[in-house]
């Protein structure tokens, strides 16, 4: 949830350093996904850990449009 993803970052990036790729999404990838990924990146860069975060395109509404 974007309302406590600041206080948990830390440990996402931590958690996530032997995966090589994280998606973040929103309903429609406009604010909350692309501000996660950033948070994330720019986070994972203080932490030197070496999963890139990527915006699922159109967000999830787009995805389950897409993929039912």
């Amino acid at each position: 949830p974007s309302e406590s993803f600041l206080n948990g970052v830390d440990q996402l990036v931590k958690d996530t350093k032997d995966i090589p790729m994280v998606i973040f999404h929103c309903r429609y990838s406009q604010e909350r996904g692309p501000k996660a990924a950033r948070i994330y990146e720019e986070t994972r860069n203080i932490l030197h850990e070496p999963s890139e975060a990527h915006v699922l395109r159109g967000g999830f509404h787009h995805f389950g449009e897409k993929y039912k």
